[in-house]
């Protein structure tokens, strides 16, 4: 398109805003007759405190359906409200509206299609959140929707049809939001998102001053998927608005084995809890050992077992994490080790799990550390104790250990450890301090460890609440769900999605889970046909009746 076309356009379009601004001022309800925003709250049409809960349809929008005809119908609002919810952030696709070839002329069948919903919603008292899914210039999610920020026209288009959306339902109370763009990626900086936003939310104010509107934060500059310290949130100007973020942390569980994701893909297996799964932030550093271990053998021998060394308690509120490890103390000659078993008892010496019982097949996360730089230590591909693998050190002539931050775990205080494992011997030196330890590490001013579970999920939701609290915004929770995977074979699918709302009612928040029916995430089966109720997530759903009353 030539840039003396684009600049009509743009001078039509600012012709067309300012001609219709007096002529819908005065017009347009007051922000009672709507779901409306105070401070951190969103009120309904009668200023009472409301909690959006619910689900989103998906519409089929990645496969540019114009009318998702299949994705839904009346019964599945009856199915919405069912579960106890009250809102749905209705996804949707520009293309259901206008064409690429005749841009600013929309559809009939577009219109109709969002007037049906609208009844629909009506009849199950459901709000409607209007999320723009797929805007012109691409979808955002993946990073390949970079025509929205490098065309202006991409820009003039969307903000014309946020204008006629905003301009027709201006006296619609079943909509309680729009919602302006999903997870934006923007090429250069965040600021090419929050001046387009304040333009789109300034265009709509032209014709209703009544909507709520929802901003997302940045998902992503270019290819840096980074929070900066407002997590990519930004303030803007508007007197009736929410912002809006994404949880689905962490991927490792919550997208495994999806198979759109393959630059690295992510395996199928994670399992929550897994509290030896660590999130660390700060500087670990050393703290104090199990010294008083009982010292390695010496002489040359086959595979010994090193028996359970004493209880080591807990009881420094300064000890955050601890790991197993293997001393080679002035020992010049070799040993290799292999099946290292860590394990915790509570208070009164109760034996409570096995921390770890490591069978070590590779040198993957080894670190050998000496003193004087002395000696080595690597992987023996030949020999072990339960099969042909082990790690060995050997050669030292002062201070050495070998450990792997693997397999670090969070202590409890006033419970007490053990270490065991078994040994092969090479001319160890008579004498010396060779054993199995525990070590246990400090944390830096500021740092913290966590465990992946519910108390991690909070401390990860609490990063944006800061935010908008600090800012009087209301937060919304877009998206939230787990992949199909995460619910099979025990890896704890329903204990994430029942921790993660009680997470979110603690802090009253309000949320829309991703997504209603689809194959990977949804409620419902059977992406591009009809819902099949019997083609369900029927535990999800139950857990959504039980928590959502």
């Amino acid at each position: 398109m030539s840039l003396y076309k684009i600049l009509s356009i743009s001078l039509l379009l600012t012709i067309f805003f300012s001609c219709h601004k007096k002529e819908d001022e005065g017009t347009q309800p007051t922000t009672s007759t709507h779901v409306h925003t105070n401070g951190t709250d969103i009120l309904d049409a009668n200023g009472n405190k409301l909690y959006l809960r619910g689900v989103a349809f998906g519409n089929e929008v990645w496969t540019d359906v114009e009318v998702p005809v299949n994705h839904h119908a009346e019964v599945d609002y009856q199915r919405v409200h069912d579960m106890g919810m009250n809102a749905i952030r209705f996804y949707m696709n520009y293309k259901t509206f206008e064409d690429d070839a005749d841009p600013y002329v929309y559809k009939a069948s577009g219109w109709d299609w969002i007037d049906q919903n609208i009844t629909w919603a009506k009849n199950h008292n459901v709000y409607l959140i209007l999320n723009m899914h797929v805007p012109q210039g691409g979808f955002q999610s993946n990073g390949n929707g970079g025509a929205l920020w490098n065309d202006p026209e991409n820009q003039a288009r969307l903000k014309a049809l946020w204008f006629n959306i905003a301009k027709r339902y201006a006296n619609e109370p079943v909509i309680a939001g729009f919602d302006l763009l999903n997870e934006p990626v923007v090429t250069a900086s965040i600021d090419q998102w929050k001046n387009f936003a304040q333009d789109i939310i300034d265009t709509i104010r032209t014709v209703n001053k009544t909507h709520m509107i929802v901003v997302e934060r940045v998902n992503a500059v270019g290819t840096d998927w980074s929070s900066n310290a407002d997590m990519n949130f930004f303030e803007l100007n508007d007197n009736n608005l929410a912002y809006e973020f994404h949880f689905y942390t962490p991927m490792e569980f919550t997208h495994q084995g999806a198979d759109w994701i393959t630059n690295p893909p992510i395996p199928q297996g994670q399992v929550y809890p897994d509290p030896n799964k660590l999130y660390v932030t700060g500087t670990p550093s050393f703290l104090t050992a199990s010294f008083s271990n009982p010292k390695i053998a010496a002489g040359t021998y086959d595979w010994t077992e090193y028996v359970e060394s004493p209880k080591f308690k807990i009881n420094d509120a300064n000890i955050k994490l601890c790991q197993p490890a293997v001393v080679n103390r002035a020992n010049t000659g070799k040993i290799w080790v292999d099946d290292i078993v860590v394990k915790e008892y509570d208070e009164n010496n109760n034996f409570v799990r096995t921390v770890w019982d490591i069978d070590v097949t590779s040198y993957d996360g080894w670190y050998y550390w000496s003193q004087d730089g002395s000696g080595s230590a690597g992987t023996d591909l030949t020999t072990g104790h339960s099969n042909s693998n082990s790690v060995y050190m050997q050669g030292s002539a002062s201070d050495a250990n070998l450990s792997n931050s693997k397999y670090q775990f969070i202590p409890k205080q006033g419970y007490s450890y053990t270490i065991s494992g078994w040994v092969k011997g090479e001319n160890v030196t008579a004498g010396s301090a060779a054993m199995f330890r525990l070590d246990c590490n400090k944390i830096s001013a500021g740092g913290a460890v966590y465990a992946f579970d519910k108390a991690y999920l909070a401390s990860q939701v609490d990063q944006y609440y800061q935010w908008t609290k600090a800012h009087n915004r209301p937060l919304f929770l877009g998206e939230f769900g787990a992949i199909q995977y995460a619910f099979i074979n025990d890896r704890g699918g329903i204990q994430w999605v029942n921790d993660m709302i009680d997470i979110l009612k603690e802090r009253e928040a309000h949320f829309t889970y991703h997504d209603y029916h689809e194959d990977n995430f949804g409620l419902y089966k059977g992406y591009g046909s009809p819902v099949n109720p019997a083609q369900c997530n029927q535990p999800l759903i139950d857990l959504f009746k039980s928590k959502l009353p």
